[in-house]
């Protein structure tokens, strides 16, 4: 088997910038949520109407979502394995999502029917833009001829590296979701605290700093950023919004104004993550400084 006899998949709750997706024609899974009793599956935004969704949860509506049985993921990786292609499934932290057990099981079942196949699978330990852009050099490499063990490698020693860090407009979102208590979110929002939350080593999400009002927060990421960032010149940054346009132009202007990336994506949330931190969460993700 050649170098690159193998496949790397990944899913849309690492939010892949579409034009990425496109260029290196990634097979991902369109993650379900649901909204309003309808379901829906993300598509990285090819057809995914963001301002209608985060309209219906400013509104009330209250989303949820989902993932899929092992059964999904014997029938995703079944046609690759036949075809004798081996697969890389680059995966949403196992923290945050049953995602990563369903597809070891998958693994374990397709395992005993392809025994001469690869089936691997890396659990980032990151979301969001954060595991894109692992996503991403994983690609890079893979074009340029890198190695099954290569890529898996680099993603090990470097996964700790990707940071995401995100603000929140309203806690609630966090609290019904699971993701804070209910004491944080209620003391909180009485004290108008903007949390500055990451994603630590094992995959959680936790929250490191605290901004009094909307500015003060828009303000630490982009020092967050500054102090964080490693080699921004030959470094990708990628900045998320759900429906906040405005405040994502005004943290792009101001690390832009101190720190230029050889790359900048520039995107909406989508609705899955959009699920659990609501309207108006912004984000910042680059490679830089490891996690504690």
């Amino acid at each position: 088997m050649s170098r690159n006899d193998f496949i790397i998949i990944t899913d849309s709750d690492g939010e892949l910038p579409l034009s990425i997706q496109k260029e290196y024609s990634v097979p991902y899974v369109p993650m379900p949520y649901v909204i309003d009793g309808q379901e829906y599956f993300y598509d990285l935004g090819e057809n995914t109407d963001f301002k209608s969704f985060f309209s219906k949860v400013r509104s009330g509506s209250i989303p949820s979502t989902s993932t899929y049985p092992p059964s999904y993921y014997v029938d995703l990786f079944t046609p690759y394995l036949e075809k004798g292609t081996d697969i890389l499934f680059i995966s949403f932290s196992s923290r945050l999502s049953s995602a990563f057990s369903y597809i070891l099981n998958a693994k374990q079942q397709l395992s005993e029917v392809y025994p001469e196949r690869r089936i691997e699978a890396v659990d980032t330990h990151s979301i969001s833009g954060g595991m894109a852009l692992l996503v991403y050099e994983a690609l890079k490499m893979a074009r340029a001829g890198k190695s099954m063990d290569e890529i898996i490698q680099w993603l090990e020693d470097n996964k700790h590296r990707a940071n995401a860090w995100f603000t929140v407009d309203d806690l609630n979102h966090l609290k019904r979701g699971g993701r804070i208590s209910p004491a944080v979110a209620a003391i909180g929002s009485i004290l108008n605290i903007k949390p500055v939350l990451n994603i630590n080593r094992e995959g959680a999400i936790v929250s490191n700093e605290k901004a009094r009002g909307r500015k003060a927060a828009i303000r630490m990421l982009s020092e967050i950023t500054l102090q964080r960032a490693e080699n921004p010149g030959e470094s990708v940054l990628i900045i998320l919004h759900a429906d906040c346009e405005e405040d994502a132009l005004q943290l792009r202007s101001q690390v832009e104004a101190k720190m230029q990336f050889k790359e900048v994506f520039f995107q909406y949330v989508g609705p899955v993550i959009g699920a659990h931190a609501g309207p108006d969460t912004l984000g910042i993700c680059f490679m830089g400084k490891e996690n504690d």
